[in-house]
């Protein structure tokens, strides 16, 4: 091929190629300006002009899959609370697998369900594990619906105890606390528990403790305490058991089979995952890292004159 052709082939070759990235980048430029536009109506809360939100029904899907702690509980009320306001939502799907945790902190969002249950249905499933606190959680739902090989019970109360004092008096390490008051420090690393001491903690915390867990799962459940009390000894069971059906557990069923029934009661809706969104700052800034990203690459290989 003669060496002028060859040069014009690759002039339009080149030209081709530089149109290609020019129209990318007004791509890449429309869909930024989409995205902080996406990302500033959802920052202020405003209402989106380019979706009919009548149109759109929705039902959250929050998965409790932590330690229950009061900062987690408080992130899960958070999240429940920014789409109490949407009116496309129109259920609540909770999806359950922890091993439970604070006392306190579960009854909060024990409660809370049961108080949003009145406004907005709430549905109850057990995916993995629902022990402790998480199940406290679980019981403010009825039913309750489980995986067959789910965990649940282990209702009971615990305080972790060590006593390291053999091995501290190797180290050479002595306590010298000074307290007022005879209950003021009733156990320790360094000393092993008086049986007084083991009894006050037993009497004050968590014997009323216990109680509490005891009553409120018996009242969420509608069964007497007695009745509950025979599977409030810390056991813990699997969700299929005979014995436990319609005591712990009400319904066996799988999460997807669980989902299509909710999908067709509310009209086809669809499930949007609340409590693990990134906040909008944080959508915006990887987004558009990742956008900035993609301009670098796209116009490294541009021609040069």
């Amino acid at each position: 091929m003669d060496p002028k052709d060859l040069e014009i082939k690759k002039l339009k070759k080149e030209i081709s190629i530089s149109s290609i990235k020019q129209y990318a980048f007004i791509l890449l430029f429309v869909a930024e300006i989409i995205l902080i536009g996406a990302v500033f109506i959802d920052f202020f809360n405003l209402k989106n002009p380019f979706s009919d939100v009548s149109a759109s029904k929705k039902i959250a899907l929050l998965h409790i899959d932590h330690p229950i702690t009061t900062k987690y509980v408080e992130h899960l009320i958070k999240s429940v609370e920014d789409i109490k306001k949407e009116k496309p939502y129109k259920a609540l799907l909770v999806d359950i697998s922890s091993p439970g945790g604070s006392p306190t902190a579960s009854q909060e969002f024990a409660a809370y369900l049961k108080d949003l249950n009145k406004t907005m249905p709430v549905t109850m499933y057990v995916n993995d594990m629902a022990a402790s606190g998480a199940y406290y959680i679980a019981s403010a739902i009825k039913p309750i619906y489980a995986n067959k090989n789910a965990i649940v019970g282990s209702i009971g109360v615990i305080m972790p105890h060590y006593n390291v004092s053999e091995l501290a008096q190797k180290l050479g390490v002595k306590e010298d606390t000074i307290t007022a008051g005879k209950f003021k420090q009733p156990f320790s690393l360094l000393k092993e528990m008086t049986k007084e001491n083991k009894q006050y903690i037993e009497n004050a915390l968590l014997k009323p403790t216990y109680r509490n867990f005891v009553e409120d799962v018996a009242a969420n459940r509608g069964i007497p305490k007695e009745k509950i009390k025979k599977f409030a000894e810390g056991k813990i069971y699997i969700a299929s058991m005979p014995e436990i059906q319609g005591i712990l557990v009400d319904k066996i069923t799988n999460l997807y089979k669980l989902k299509a029934r909710l999908k067709k009661q509310y009209d086809d809706a669809r499930f949007v995952t609340i409590g693990e969104r990134p906040t909008p700052r944080n959508f915006l800034h990887v987004m558009m890292k990742e956008a900035l990203s993609l301009l670098t690459e796209t116009f490294s290989n541009a021609p040069r004159q």
